[in-house]
């Protein structure tokens, strides 16, 4: 079957009626597959630092950034370029 031919609408209330563990395995092979961006490149140094984060989380030694904190930062700064836009 094509995607052209999918209705994708009907994928997703076909999803959403699946019971928890059919959904938690669809949404594992979907996810999976936008992981296989392998086109991409990243330098050996982004590398050491992606795998030194990773390790400071398991270890429990990252100092996190609330949630809320994030959130409120990433609106303040959309609000200031959305302001810059207009003003240009």
């Amino acid at each position: 079957m094509t995607t052209a031919a999918l209705n994708i609408a009907d994928i997703v209330e076909s999803a959403l009626s699946m019971p928890r563990p059919e959904r938690s395995y669809l949404v594992t092979k979907l996810i999976g597959s936008l992981d296989d961006d392998d086109d991409i490149e990243v330098s050996q140094e982004w590398r050491s630092e992606l795998n030194r984060r990773v390790e400071e989380m398991r270890d429990g030694t990252a100092s996190g950034i609330p949630h809320d904190e994030v959130m409120r930062g990433a609106r303040e700064l959309l609000a200031s370029i959305q302001k810059e836009k207009q003003v240009a």
